[in-house]
């Protein structure tokens, strides 16, 4: 009875010591749950995945591509941060991917061809001078394929009415004009050292003079030359023996530069 009296006090204490223990633990788990609670609220919230910076919208992506890439947009989808949109050009129907925030092109993928695209074909001078002299009753004199940043184009000079000089920038593939301006090239004077108008010579007088060298019919005349200052004329004629000649006229003067024949004739 004793021993059964002196347990039950330490039994007693060390209850109360589990007991103890067991508020300060139930506290912090119920503190820590919270903690975590409020960080999952925090994060939801701000969304640190997503970019703080604004979307563009539609019509504003719309017109970056257009911009790099002439057409019409058909339509247009937002996706996980990227504009999809499909583009009609004059080459076909395309698949672009557009970034929504910096509008960079991510992707273009074309989905089918335009059948009605044709390769285009340079006009021949003949060709242009028959679409020029519909538009014109101005005397033709030197009509010349250069080329212009990279692209083609024909230049004609004609010899107006008034008897000023105009140049016109001719589509070398329908025949437009593009542009057109006067003409006041000049020269200085060695003697003086002021400017004096140089007046080319016709594409007609210059195939005068070639044929006073070199009888026979003429197949071709072309201007050269113009923006080196030292412009000429290559004609070529037909000769009834079936040769072939091609003489170089001075653009200016008219002086008869040379004379080639053709290389496979005698």
């Amino acid at each position: 009875m004793m021993e059964e009296h002196e347990r039950r006090p330490e039994m007693k204490r060390e209850e109360q010591r589990r007991k103890g223990w067991a508020k300060p633990r139930r506290s912090f788990w119920w503190g820590a749950g919270l903690l975590a609670l409020l960080v999952v609220i925090a994060v939801m919230w701000w969304k640190p995945w997503q970019s703080d910076r604004a979307m563009l919208t539609a019509d504003a992506a719309a017109q970056a591509v257009l911009d790099q890439y002439p057409g019409e947009i058909l339509n247009s989808t937002l996706k996980d941060g990227t504009y999809i949109m499909q583009l009609r050009s004059e080459t076909g129907l395309y698949d672009v991917q557009v970034d929504a925030v910096t509008a960079t092109v991510n992707s273009i993928k074309r989905l089918e061809s335009n059948p009605q695209a044709e390769e285009k074909t340079l006009w021949s001078r003949e060709q242009i001078k028959t679409e020029l002299l519909k538009q014109t009753d101005a005397e033709l004199v030197s009509l010349e394929l250069v080329e212009q940043q990279g692209s083609p184009v024909y230049l004609a000079v004609f010899k107006m009415q008034n008897n000023t000089r105009e140049q016109w920038t001719i589509d070398p593939y329908t025949g437009v004009k593009q542009s057109s301006k006067t003409l006041e090239s000049s020269s200085p004077d060695p003697t003086t050292g002021e400017g004096t108008k140089i007046s080319f010579l016709s594409e007609k007088e210059a195939e005068q003079k070639a044929l006073t060298k070199v009888p026979g019919e003429v197949d071709d005349i072309e201007l050269r030359g113009t923006n080196s200052g030292n412009p000429y004329y290559l004609v070529e004629i037909d000769l009834d023996d079936g040769r072939e000649a091609i003489v170089q006229v001075n653009a200016i003067s008219g002086a008869i530069r040379s004379v080639t024949w053709d290389e496979d004739e005698d």
